[in-house]
């Protein structure tokens, strides 16, 4: 009967590992994360640890360790490297201290959350817990700090934070609700104002134009009568001069007509009654 092969089992350290990308935020919890699976993989030799981190590397990062890249320590390679990577990525004391003193906000983080950061930001600084208290505070709603104005004291920092994530849990969705609902009645009574204050001043050009009219109208209406009126005299007196019937110096029934008492012996023309036939004959006869 043949003996059976023993069989051959591979060491964990064979095993396919895949490290998480380098988080230059936080180069610490990185490397946390990576021992870990070290750990778990049993692998202990400086350089496959070595080797390891740095193929992981974004080409960013490598840059800032070009030089035990290029040269790699003889001794405690990774030890070595790690020791650099933190040192080189991680943000600067200055920066981080005026992080927690001005401009980090609580934004879209639970308080919990921002009083962590804050407490990361602080580092191996000591701070005293009333300063904390008060920074982190400040950071809080307007609406969240009156709440706790009255147990701030009296309750531990890290129970405060939770107290005000609940708060910030129930007053939250109100408080937007309230703040949309008065910016749109402000905007609403904006727009009613500017709209009466347009209506009215349509009313009074409204009202100007209609007495601009009216003016014209009434002028016009003057001067077409001034020359109307000029205009029939004018026709009366070119007719009085041209109608010898509507003369004043027509004559009397009886007498010569207008032609012959204007015109004598020349008068082209005779209307009747017309006496100048017959008193042209008597004198006649009583020349002879």
């Amino acid at each position: 009967m043949m003996a059976t092969p023993p069989e051959v089992v591979a060491p964990l350290s064979a095993v396919s590992l895949k490290l998480p990308p380098f988080w230059p935020h936080d180069p610490t919890i990185w490397f946390a994360q990576v021992d870990a699976q070290f750990q778990t993989r049993q692998i202990t030799t400086q350089a496959t640890k070595f080797a390891y981190v740095v193929s992981s590397l974004q080409p960013e990062i490598a840059q800032e360790v070009r030089d035990l890249l290029i040269s790699p320590p003889t001794v405690d390679q990774y030890d070595k490297l790690k020791m650099e990577l933190i040192k080189r990525t991680s943000e600067s004391e200055q920066k981080r201290l005026h992080q927690l003193l001005i401009s980090e906000e609580l934004g879209d983080r639970k308080p919990s959350q921002l009083l962590r950061r804050m407490k990361q930001l602080l580092g191996e600084n000591t701070l005293e817990e009333r300063i904390l208290r008060q920074l982190f505070l400040q950071r809080l709603p307007q609406n969240v700090q009156l709440i706790l104005a009255s147990s701030s004291d009296t309750v531990d920092l890290e129970q405060l934070a939770i107290i005000a994530d609940k708060i910030l849990e129930v007053a939250s969705p109100p408080t937007v609700v309230t703040s949309t609902t008065v910016n749109a009645v402000s905007s609403s009574k904006s727009l009613e104002k500017r709209i009466d204050e347009l209506q009215s001043q349509v009313s009074d050009l409204t009202t100007l134009v209609h007495e601009l009219v009216m003016k014209g109208t009434s002028k016009g209406k003057r001067d077409f009568s001034r020359g109307r009126s000029r205009e029939r005299t004018k026709n009366k007196s070119i007719d009085d001069r041209r109608s010898p019937s509507k003369s004043k110096s027509v004559p009397r029934a009886g007498s010569d007509c207008w032609y012959h008492w204007r015109f004598g012996d020349k008068a082209t023309k005779c209307v009747k009654p017309c006496s100048y036939s017959e008193t042209k004959s008597k004198a006649t006869n009583q020349e002879n």
